[in-house]
């Protein structure tokens, strides 16, 4: 029971930390929606007795708005003093929430943004078998820290320490990986290519 207890609230913090951004931005979209539409209430005699006109013409401008507020944003992160404060929030949500740090790199190496945990093929049981993971942490030794996703959630699963010899990186990116948990291992046989489980002795 409290395995239960506890896989439940570990997926509700991640789920949450993973539909955050979206909840934010979605947010953001609805009251910029009822800004321009108050804004553009002078508009109205000129849009003639269609709803459906001024409606389209306020979406369309918040769309813009909310574009451009998204390249200054971006902008902004891009130099050196917004990254920085950047990090320091990402930092201070670290401290706050458990595993945030976790779930934000591996959903940044989903975005393409940067390889932050690289997908493998891990043989875990019997040669010639292999799930598909991440690798968490390399410290350079014999033995690897690799994260295996239950199908298909992402952020559940397993975490193992397994020898080097177990492990083979794909040639692949991070969303390819994500693609083919989320679909139970569709797509798979593709994004591997020509690599195959570790062959081991």
């Amino acid at each position: 029971m409290e395995t239960l207890k506890t896989r439940i609230r570990t997926n509700i913090i991640y789920g949450a930390i993973a539909l955050l951004p979206l909840a934010i931005f979605v947010y953001i979209a609805v009251q910029l929606f009822g800004y321009v539409k108050k804004g553009f209430e002078s508009l109205d005699p000129y849009l003639g007795s269609s709803p459906y006109l001024g409606t389209a013409v306020i979406l369309i401008l918040t769309i813009i708005t909310l574009l451009g507020i998204c390249y200054l944003f971006g902008a902004l992160v891009s130099t050196q003093v917004g990254a920085l404060t950047l990090d320091k929030v990402h930092s201070k949500l670290g401290d706050i929430i458990p595993g945030y740090e976790i779930v934000m790199n591996l959903l940044r190496g989903i975005a393409g943004k940067k390889m932050s945990y690289p997908p493998a093929l891990i043989t875990l049981l019997a040669p010639g078998t292999a799930v598909l993971g991440f690798v968490m942490e390399d410290e350079g030794d014999a033995f690897l820290t690799v994260f295996v996703p239950s199908a298909p959630v992402l952020t559940a699963g397993a975490v193992h320490v397994v020898e080097r010899s177990r492990v083979q990186l794909i040639e692949g990116s991070s969303m390819g990986a994500a693609n083919c948990i989320g679909q139970w291992g569709l797509g798979l046989r593709k994004f591997r290519g020509a690599t195959v489980p570790p062959l081991l002795s």
